[in-house]
């Protein structure tokens, strides 16, 4: 049968506050722990270290010409208000990855034939997983 060859793949949804961000386009979770290779003066690569956990969201998003934002992006990053973000991964478990940080930097563009869009970098602490 044709329908055993192919997989339906679920999609990934960014929330901020008490819903969706439903002008989000497209987003990115990033975690880094610091890690680095450690040398002695016998043993070349003798262990590793781990180092601070850090973790970034970025997404792109467009902005709707008679509501403006969606949410205060802007405003946000400008005053540092943390805020947290939820990403929700499409897997059995309904696995929620949360952060609790604020708005690094926000980009905007206003093209000359295209809707005006935008992104944003988000800093924060990822919280902790369950195994």
């Amino acid at each position: 049968m044709a329908n055993e060859n192919q997989e339906v793949f679920g999609k990934a949804y960014i929330a901020q506050g008490n819903g969706d961000l439903v002008t989000v386009t497209d987003f990115s979770v990033t975690l880094t722990n610091n890690a680095q290779q450690k040398h002695t003066l016998r043993r070349k690569g003798a262990g590793i270290t781990l180092g601070t956990e850090e973790s970034t969201v970025t997404f792109n998003f467009l902005i709707g010409g008679t509501n403006g934002f969606e949410r205060s992006f802007l405003r946000d990053c400008q005053r540092g208000t943390i805020r947290q973000l939820r990403a929700k991964m499409p897997d059995a478990d309904g696995k929620v990855l949360t952060y609790d940080g604020v708005y690094q930097s926000v980009d905007i563009n206003g093209p000359l034939d295209d809707a005006v869009n935008g992104s944003a970098t988000f800093i924060g602490k990822l919280e902790s997983q369950a195994a």
